[in-house]
């Protein structure tokens, strides 16, 4: 059935009509869209703002500030956050040579573990000094959130209530 046909339907069927109608008109309703939202990222998020207070001061304007109140302030969210990091992860060396140590790359190495910086040419082995020993999980366990907490609240707003 062509436009014409279908117009003609539709002037002539009423229930047919009616179905258009409501297929046309905007859904009251919000349309559902895939959930974009990585809530174990969130979680992490929140768990490193309730201890170190991180997304505070990574929103604050900083340019305001001596260095010795960002130092004050950079030493209470390290403190919280390395809190974090020491109950709900294991890491350790991705290499496990010191840093200024002399080392070799070899052939077939993971280039998602060992990022090669400077003058690169030709192909592996590679000799090289050891800039940073990177970092690798070895244990990630979040605590589980509360049941019906909402997933996307990082940070709850507070409110000084008085009489």
């Amino acid at each position: 059935m062509g436009r014409f046909g279908l117009a003609l339907k539709v002037l002539f069927d009423g229930e047919f009509a009616e179905e258009v109608r409501q297929l046309a008109a905007p859904s009251k309703e919000p349309a559902e869209v895939e959930d974009q939202m990585n809530y174990e990222a969130v979680h992490l998020l929140a768990l490193l703002q309730r201890e170190g207070r991180l997304v505070d001061f990574l929103r604050e304007d900083i340019q305001q500030f001596q260095d010795a109140q960002i130092g004050a302030a950079a030493r209470s969210v390290h403190e919280g956050c390395a809190k974090v990091l020491a109950d709900y992860f294991s890491v350790e060396p991705v290499m496990k040579e010191g840093e200024g140590d002399p080392v070799i790359v070899p052939k077939g190495f993971d280039p998602s573990a060992v990022k090669l910086v400077g003058q690169v040419t030709g192909d592996p082995p590679f000799k090289g000094t050891l800039a940073h020993h990177g970092w690798k999980a070895s244990r990630a366990e979040l605590p589980e959130r509360p049941e019906g907490q909402d997933k996307t609240v990082i940070g709850q707003a507070e409110v000084e209530v008085s009489s």
